[in-house]
């Protein structure tokens, strides 16, 4: 039976261990091509065997061991004890492939792709190489057909193609090649190239109606190509011929505006291809800025100014307006909006423009390929608006005599006058007008004037004492004599300190014993209350236990309003009580009730063991009246012996007659019960005289 016991302890002991020590340091399913590592952690000493769905894997002997392949993996160690198995899966890779039809074509002609890659569940992502042609750049379908678009103008081009393909388990397989398309060159050159809003322009920049431009092939292989035109794109007939050597420039006259120009060549293969190219005549573009009127005003106002004298601009104009208040620039294209409308949120003051100190500007830019024409209008001054706030620290509900600080957030507001900048005022009050002293600061004064320029400002904080509960309302008012007045507001409400009170509905009571509280403490005027209770203990008796045992009975805790206890150990138990108001920030002075847990009496007998026959004993008894409040009473009994019982404390002596063994009983009563105590007692034969 014991050994069959061992048997069955220790195969539970192998499959523990089977099921804890092998550990992997990541997925045990993964792609081909991938590996996890399996540690056989905390080996004990021996032999080392990996193995793979059971057989021996050659030199696997280490504690760790890196898997390639999908099996069940298990060590042994000293050739018995067995770890594991653990499965691990190693999923198969598609293979990405793909061919294309046709390849070295026109640019023109789309290229049709033929998917050829194996594998289940397969996804697909395909790449192009072909950025110009924007969202078609890529594709998503198994079979996809794609127009290259490269860099125009500039002839042949190789474009690498790739494909991704992804299985149902995530595997992936890349397969890239290249792709090429043929098409002629279209490179034109011609006079004062510039880049003007991310194109390209041939220019001629002066007052004359009209300007010759003469152009030069410059593209790649062009003795392949066979046919060339010019679209000018001024409505005068397109140039058309079969040669166009670099060496000898085509002229064509322009009048003023601008010109889309179009340079179509055809290559010996039939391909054919475009290139763009911006034609511009003319001189500075005309733009004029009006000025609105009134353009002294308060923050948060917006003026309208006219935009004029732009009918006659070329299509290619580009108009920027900018305000130096920090604001945005908003360009238009041409024709140029009848206006612009713009707020003014911040005050001029600090900002120069031009000649005019503490002042905004307005300005209006046109810009051609050629030059650029500009308008202003100044000065715009902007005087602030009040918008008066202020924050109260630490809280605006608070008890008698906390400080409460008030901190002015309004930011500027001053004011503009011919240029020239001055402070606006703000002023401080609390009502009612009693209950309360500045600590700090100053209030300031409206001196009974709705005049802000005759106030007497007060400082950017003040403190108040608030020595009075109650409510109170401090209001923060600001103006300047150009924007007017405005006021904030905060309640503060101020609560008398906490007090803390309770009684108990039991001072002292037998163990166990269940106490509950009545809740006496004051209530605040705003906000609420919160309740710390404390349980101390002291045992100066030594009664048995002498730990502090209690719990919070009946769903309460200790931050209850009115906790109920349950007190299992004797000793003396302080319940004490801290209550806060005001968001925490004032706090009572702790009041405690002593709570006295009872028990049986706690009692012991000493006497000796052994007596002879006739002979006599004087029991006592220590006797701990554990916190009753009424005398211990004794009931002794003394079989055998005589007297037989005695409701002393002392019994006095007691002699035994008769020799045996006998049981001395001792019951010790007071409120709280009864206990028992014995002590044995031998009383030997007398001796034979």
């Amino acid at each position: 039976m014991r050994k069959g016991f061992c048997a069955i302890f220790l195969l539970f002991f192998h499959l523990f261990v089977s099921g804890q020590t092998i550990t992997a340091n990541g997925p045990t399913s993964f792609c081909e091509g991938k590996n996890v590592i399996l540690t056989l952690n905390n080996p004990p000493s021996g032999k080392i065997q990996w193995k793979r769905d059971g057989a021996d894997i050659p030199s696997a002997n280490n504690a760790t061991y890196s898997v390639l392949q999908t099996g069940n993996y298990s060590v042994t160690v000293a050739d018995t004890l067995r770890y594991g198995p653990l499965q691990v899966t190693v999923f198969d890779n598609p293979i990405a492939a793909f061919t294309f039809n046709p390849n070295n074509q026109c640019s023109s002609t789309p290229v049709s792709f033929t998917n050829t890659s194996t594998g289940n569940g397969l996804t697909y992502s395909w790449n192009f190489g072909d950025p110009a042609s924007g969202s078609n750049n890529t594709s998503t379908l198994a079979n996809p057909v794609h127009h290259f678009v490269g860099t125009p103008s500039n002839g042949n081009h190789s474009f690498s193609v790739q494909l991704i393909v992804s299985n149902a388990n995530g595997c992936r397989d890349t397969f890239t090649t290249d792709v090429s398309t043929t098409s002629p060159s279209t490179i034109l050159s011609g006079p004062n190239t510039t880049n003007y809003n991310g194109q390209l322009y041939f220019t001629q920049c002066s007052q004359a109606t009209t300007a010759d431009f003469s152009f030069y092939n410059t593209s790649q292989n062009n003795n392949s190509n066979t046919n060339f035109r010019i679209i000018w794109g001024d409505n005068s007939p397109d140039y058309v011929s079969t040669s166009f050597e670099t060496s000898n420039p085509v002229s064509h006259t322009y009048g003023l505006g601008d010109f889309r120009l179009r340079f179509i060549v055809t290559n010996s293969s039939g391909c054919r291809d475009t290139g763009f190219y911006n034609v511009f005549v003319g001189s500075n573009p005309a733009v004029g800025l009006e000025n609105p009127g009134n353009t002294t005003i308060c923050t948060g106002t917006s003026l309208t100014f006219p935009i004029s004298g732009t009918g006659s601009n070329p299509l290619s104009t580009v108009y920027t307006v900018s305000f130096n208040d920090g604001s945005q620039p908003v360009t238009f294209p041409h024709p140029a909006p009848a206006n612009i409308t713009h707020t003014f949120n911040i005050g001029s003051c600090g900002t120069n423009s031009g000649t005019y100190a503490n002042s905004f500007a307005a300005n209006i830019t046109a810009s051609n390929p050629c030059l650029t024409s500009s308008a202003t209008v100044a000065p715009i001054y902007v005087s602030e608006k009040p918008k008066m706030g202020f924050s109260i620290t630490p809280h605006d509900t608070v008890c008698v005599n906390t400080t409460v600080r008030a901190t002015n957030t309004s930011g500027s507001i001053d004011y503009v006058i011919n240029g020239n900048c001055s402070n606006g005022k703000s002023v401080w009050s609390v009502s009612p007008a009693t209950g309360w002293t500045v600590a700090s600061g100053s209030l300031g004064s409206d001196n009974g004037i709705s005049n802000p320029n005759v106030w007497t400002s007060g400082t950017s904080t003040v403190s108040f004492n608030f020595t009075t509960p109650g409510t109170y309302t401090i209001k923060l008012k600001g103006g300047n004599q150009n924007c007017g007045i405005d006021s904030s507001t905060r309640v503060i409400c101020v609560n008398a300190a906490p007090v803390a009170a309770f009684s108990v509905n039991a001072t002292d009571g037998c163990s166990p014993s269940n106490i509950t509280t009545t809740n006496l403490s004051n209530i605040p005027a705003c906000g609420g209350t919160t309740y710390q209770w404390s349980v101390t203990y002291s045992n100066a008796l030594g009664c048995t236990p002498t730990t502090a045992d209690y719990s919070y009975t009946n769903g309460t805790n200790a931050t209850s309003f009115e906790p109920q206890f349950r007190f299992n150990n004797p000793g003396v138990y302080t319940i004490s009580l801290v209550t806060k108001n005001s968001n925490g920030l004032c706090s009572s002075v702790a009041v405690s009730r002593t709570i006295t847990i009872k028990t049986k009496p706690q009692a012991t007998i000493t006497a000796p063991v052994a007596v002879c026959q006739n002979g006599a004993i004087n029991p006592t008894a220590v006797v701990n009246n554990c916190y009753a409040t009424t005398a211990a009473t004794y009931l002794w009994r003394f079989p055998g012996g005589s007297p037989a019982s005695s409701t002393a404390a002392s019994p006095g002596s007691i002699v035994y007659a008769t020799a045996g063994t006998y049981t001395i009983e001792l019951d010790v009563t007071n409120e709280c019960g009864t206990t028992t105590v014995t002590r044995n007692l031998t009383v030997n034969p007398a001796p034979d005289v």
